[in-house]
């Protein structure tokens, strides 16, 4: 049995108690580990983005082995984006996953822990969203707000008065970029999908072709590594259907 051992950026200290956690699984299950190991700070890059990542998933999918983490506190920036990202690997490459500290995620129930992160996620966007609004209406009745971290007295929320005119002449302009970014690749997925291809399928296609990710034209000024996913096929999709 084969595991390949991603060790996500964080200080040495940290490193070392991942190589514990993943040793122990592997010794376990009488598995041999490659390591992969990222540097401090690559862990907040998108997962397409991240160089010793992508070559840990590229091993397991060549060699049939099984993508090993110590924990998926860390792995993202965010919990529901680890989860997210294995669950790509699942749907497209039918990869094996196994996390020394949770040992509930597993290939099988990826898709159910997932959607339960997206929940959670969900769920703090609204409780975000409620207390911005109360903290709105009290300052708008001439209430005195206190910050519960910093203590510090709120005058007012944002960064200036027009914040939610920016926010949507922002959002527009992105829009915008991203239409511009989809027609150039649009009429590929449109003849795959008359094929009958599903996301899956589409992606891995346009990474056979090495077809630029949208990444690839818009986010970076750094070189990116273009991984298409069906998430990104799914989005363009949703995006043109509007």
């Amino acid at each position: 049995m084969k595991y390949g051992g991603f060790i996500f950026g964080a200080d040495e200290e940290h490193q070392k108690k991942q190589r514990k956690g993943i040793r122990a699984l592997a010794k376990a299950n009488s598995a041999e580990v490659k390591w992969f190991v990222e540097d401090e700070g690559r862990q907040r890059r998108d997962a397409e983005d991240r160089e010793e990542l992508q070559a840990c998933a590229r091993y397991c999918r060549t060699n049939n082995a099984t993508f090993a983490l110590s924990s998926l506190k860390g792995f993202a920036k965010r919990k529901w984006q680890g989860m997210t990202w294995l669950k790509h690997q699942v749907e497209m490459h039918d990869m094996k996953i196994a996390v020394a500290d949770d040992p509930r995620v597993s290939k099988g129930s990826l898709h159910v822990l997932s959607a339960a992160a997206d929940v959670q996620r969900q769920r703090i966007a609204e409780t975000s969203r409620a207390a911005l609004a109360d903290i709105k209406r009290r300052l708008d009745a001439g209430e005195e707000v206190i910050a519960k971290r910093s203590g510090q007295k709120v005058e007012r929320l944002g960064t200036h008065q027009n914040i939610k005119k920016a926010a949507k002449l922002g959002n527009k302009a992105q829009a915008e970029r991203a239409a511009e970014r989809d027609a150039q690749v649009w009429p590929m997925i449109e003849q795959y999908l008359a094929q009958g291809m599903g996301y899956n399928a589409i992606a891995r296609q346009l990474n056979i072709q090495e077809i630029p990710t949208p990444n690839d034209k818009a986010r970076y000024k750094r070189d990116t590594l273009g991984v298409w996913y069906a998430s990104t096929v799914r989005n363009i999709v949703l995006r043109r259907n509007k």
